[in-house]
């Protein structure tokens, strides 16, 4: 045999049946070796334990960390076994086989797996367990890589790796010679690593086989180089950097490029592939760090240990790595773009993305520092009095944050005694009593109890305080956050505080006073464009239900128009409840929501629920219909595509909720990228895009320019789409103020 095949320990299945992988893991193992062309007679398959542990708790077997004399027996065997075959190659499936085969300090899979590794019973490479994949089947395409790489390397038995050069500059001249030469090299990928605040070293690489790392830093011993060398060097990065040519290739190059533009005031030109949002294009359910594309494009072992290394030879090594890896996964993953039709939408429509969202990043908004004083104080004073409500109303104290003394007023005998809400722990999927704020809300909806309703107006007010008004500001007074184009896997994108630890995310600002400090800058005002109805429109021309298209071409209040086709009466007889129920059931009917989530999302029975879902479908029946077809066309391809050209490979398993996110990747990924093309055209066009949240925009503009601005910005973000034979144009909401909150809808003086 060519290869062995190591699992744990049996299951049920295999106890009964007295061999390995027959149960439900087997089944998840068999698929894998078929897919990849791997016959299971030709593998030797085994596990460390020739038994079901008691429970199924492989732990059992050992005693704290260390394994007890009864797994070494186990291993010793398996010893045995693996050199009585002499396989050119052992996959190691799960935790425990690696550490049997490859030694008890490889203790984590996910960082391992893929990984070649030279072991004293041979070559062997560690993968996710089968099992692991029934609980998370997002782990099967790693598998499925992995053993793509055992086709390859069950062939022979010796590690075979390519060679790769990693310099450390410690020499000056040699720095300098080699930064001489990189400048007329057509590629070279870059890297830098970072320490408070400082860069610690920079990494370039021009080839798949060499690198050089050139540090900045030496830890205690401070630099190694003289003030002179130090400037002489960061200028000739800068030369590299800052020109057209070479061109330069990075791994989440925004990072790298805003951390060189704010420490060393170098302009990054010429940045044409980033291997993140390159692979990210391709399958945006997997994950994009390139520990990730290392273990699927290459057959270098995982390394990531060494960026945390007390050694700073160590950590230099690792920054080289870094580089001549991104150079490598940079020219597979471009193939691959190239193959599946996706080049010129990655060009054009991701790393399009990347200047204007660095621009974004860089520039902040405005923040009126003095009101939020004013608020922290209101908010602070609310809050007391709050507490001082809650406990006339409890009788009692309640620290609001403690889940302990929350779970004992709420269904202990002596506080409230109500019928404990559960919800199920993602990593369990046990139930477990829950005081969160789905489960006050449901409380409270189900009491009418006026201290509940109290303890949600403080956590509202505590969140406010805490997330916004507390929120750690840059120097210059500006609110920033981090972007991240490769957020979602539609293409929207999301956003968390800066890699300063300050900011927050700004694409969720409630309402109210908190918008409110968000600001203009002198002698400028914000636009705030939105595009109307944008989802619903894009999946009424995606499902050409006529009907419904006449709707929203119609003009006016789009809700009212759909709560009289539901509900079949006039618009004038619609009420206020209708049109709000007549706007949540076009959502859940849009993305497949089932009664029993919608019943218990508006609150009423489920029968009421799926009777009205049927109306809807009645009414427009061709929403049905593009249901049919988007599950048809998942079964027959498992792969998506929008308007736009962006594909979405779709590795769940199947079911409705696969369905489910079929259903919403089109519609919403195709607005995203009508909001990402218009940043795109916007920022080419000297505009300042400061916020993108979701369906909208926010750009500042000179006070004078305001209304060639508004225009602008609204043809950037109505051009027209065609979808099924029609052209779809999303009308875009205008509004303009000084601050986020206080803004007018824009008249433009000809009307």
């Amino acid at each position: 045999m060519k290869i062995v095949i190591v699992g744990e320990a049996f299951g049920e299945a295999e106890e009964k049946e007295g061999k390995p992988f027959v149960g439900s893991a087997g089944r998840v193992l068999d698929g894998i070796l078929e897919e990849v062309g791997l016959p299971r007679a030709m593998c030797h398959i085994t596990n460390v334990v020739m038994a079901r542990p008691a429970n199924n708790n492989f732990s059992i077997f050992y005693n704290g960390q260390h394994p007890t004399p009864e797994l070494l027996q186990h291993r010793a065997r398996l010893t045995e076994e693996i050199m009585s075959i002499q396989p050119n190659l052992i996959v190691c499936l799960g935790v425990e086989a690696m550490r049997a085969v490859c030694g008890d300090q490889y203790r984590s899979i996910e960082q391992w797996r893929g990984s070649i590794i030279q072991t004293p019973v041979g070559k062997a490479m560690p993968t996710i367990h089968p099992a692991t994949i029934l609980r998370q089947w997002l782990y099967r395409p790693a598998v499925v890589a992995d053993f793509t790489k055992a086709l390859t390397e069950m062939e022979f038995p010796e590690v075979k790796r390519r060679h790769r050069e990693l310099v450390i500059g410690r020499d000056f001249n040699l720095v300098m010679a080699e930064l001489e030469r990189l400048k007329g090299v057509e590629n070279v990928a870059f890297d830098i690593e970072t320490e408070t605040s400082q860069i610690t070293c920079i990494g370039f690489s021009d080839r798949p086989d060499w690198a050089i790392c050139i540090p900045f830093w030496f830890g205690a011993s401070g630099s190694l180089w003289s003030q002179e060398e130090e400037v002489a060097i960061w200028r000739a990065i800068r030369d590299i950097l800052e020109a057209d040519a070479p061109k330069k290739i990075g791994q989440n190059g925004i990072y790298d490029m805003e951390f060189l533009r704010n420490t060393m005031s170098i302009n990054v030109r010429g940045y044409d592939f980033d291997t993140m949002l390159g692979f990210h294009t391709l399958y945006p359910e997997l994950p994009c760090g390139l520990d990730y594309l290392v273990s699927i494009y290459t057959d270098h072992p995982y390394y990531k240990y060494g960026r945390k290394s007390d050694s700073m030879d160590e950590l230099f090594r690792y920054n080289a790595t870094d580089a001549v890896l991104t150079f490598e996964c940079a020219d597979a993953i471009r193939a691959e773009l190239i193959e599946r039709g996706l080049e010129n939408f990655y060009i054009n429509n991701v790393h399009a993305l990347i200047d204007p969202i660095l621009g974004m990043q860089i520039r902040g908004v405005a923040f009126d520092s003095e009101l939020r004083e004013e608020l922290r104080d209101e908010y602070q004073l609310e809050l007391v009095r709050l507490q001082a409500k809650l406990e006339t109303l409890a009788q009692r104290k309640i620290n609001i944050n403690s889940p302990k003394q929350m779970k004992e007023w709420l269904y202990g005998s002596g506080g409230l005694g109500l019928v404990p809400r559960t919800k199920k722990r993602k990593e369990t999927g046990e139930d477990t009593v829950s005081a969160d704020e789905e489960a006050l809300e449901a409380l409270y909806k189900e009491t009418g109890n006026e201290a509940i309703k109290t303890v949600i107006e403080m956590r509202g007010v505590s969140k406010i305080l805490s997330t916004y008004l507390e929120v750690n500001l840059d120097d210059d007074k500006r609110i920033r956050c981090s972007y991240l184009i490769h957020g979602t896997e539609t293409g929207r994108l999301s956003s968390r505080q800066t890699l300063r630890g300050t900011g927050t995310n700004l694409q969720n600002i409630p309402s109210g006073d908190i918008r409110r400090l968000f600001i203009a800058d002198s002698g400028c005002v914000l636009i705030n464009a939105d595009l109307s109805q944008a989802e619903a429109r894009v999946v009424a021309y995606l499902a050409n239900e006529t009907r419904l298209i006449r709707v929203f071409e119609g003009g006016g209040d789009i809700h009212r128009k759909n709560a009289a086709n539901i509900f079949g009466c006039p618009e004038e007889e619609v009420t206020d409840e209708q049109r709000q129920l007549a706007k949540r059931v076009v959502h859940a009917s849009n993305y497949g929501m089932g009664p029993r989530t919608f019943a218990k999302q508006i609150g009423c029975s489920e029968a009421e629920a799926k009777r009205l879902l049927n109306r809807y479908f009645a009414t427009y029946p061709g929403i049905r219909n593009w249901h049919v077809a988007v599950a048809d066309e998942l079964r027959r391809k498992r792969q998506l595509t929008n308007p736009f050209g962006r594909k979405r490979v779709f590795f769940g398993r199947w079911g409705d909720s696969l369905t489910k996110e079929g259903l919403a990747f089109v519609p919403q990924s195709t607005v995203a990228d009508i909001v990402n093309e218009a940043i795109i055209e916007l920022d080419r066009a000297g505009y300042m895009v400061l916020l993108q949240v979701h369906d909208s925009l926010v750009v500042q503009v000179r006070t004078e320019a305001l209304e060639e601005g508004v225009d602008r910005i609204r043809k950037a973000l109505t051009k027209p789409i065609e979808i099924n034979g029609r052209v779809l144009t999303i009308p875009v909401d205008v509004k303009v103020g000084k601050n986020w909150e206080d803004m007018e809808k824009w008249k433009s003086p000809v009307e």
